[in-house]
C-alpha cells in the first residue's frame, strides 16, 4: 500500500467535503411555503377534500412523505393548484419531491409543523 498517494488524496479532497456546506443553497422558505399553500391551503390548512392538510403534522411524518414520493413508494395523483388567477398547472407531488433538497423539505416540514 503507498500511503504518501493516499495521504496526499486525502488532504487534496478534504477541503472539498470539509466546505461542501458552505456552497449549499439557502432554503427560500416563504417561496416553498407559497408553492405549498397553493393545494395545502394557507398556513397547510387544507379545504379540499382531495388534498391532506399539513398543518401540525409531525416533521417526522412529513418528512417519509416526501420521500415516500420522491421514490414512487406513493401514489402521485395531479393536482391543480389555487392561485390568485384561478386554477394553475397540474403537478404532482413526486414531480415536486424530486426538486426539492433534503434541506428544504426539513424546513417546511418543521413549519408546517409548527402551525
Amino acid at each position: 500500500m503507498n500511503k504518501p498517494r493516499y495521504l496526499l488524496i486525502f488532504l487534496l479532497l478534504f477541503p472539498a467535503v470539509l466546505f461542501a456546506e458552505e456552497g449549499a443553497q439557502e432554503v427560500d422558505l416563504p417561496a416553498l411555503i407559497k408553492q405549498c399553500e397553493g393545494c395545502h391551503g394557507p398556513n397547510g390548512n387544507s379545504t379540499r377534500d382531495d388534498v391532506p392538510p399539513l398543518a401540525g403534522k409531525p416533521i417526522s411524518l412529513i418528512e417519509e412523505s416526501m420521500a415516500q414520493f420522491y421514490y414512487f413508494e406513493r401514489h402521485c395523483p395531479g393536482k391543480r393548484p389555487i392561485t390568485e388567477d384561478g386554477e394553475g398547472a397540474a403537478t404532482s407531488m413526486c414531480s415536486i419531491a424530486a426538486t426539492l433538497s433534503d434541506a428544504e423539505t426539513l424546513a417546511l416540514a418543521q413549519y408546517f409543523n409548527s402551525q
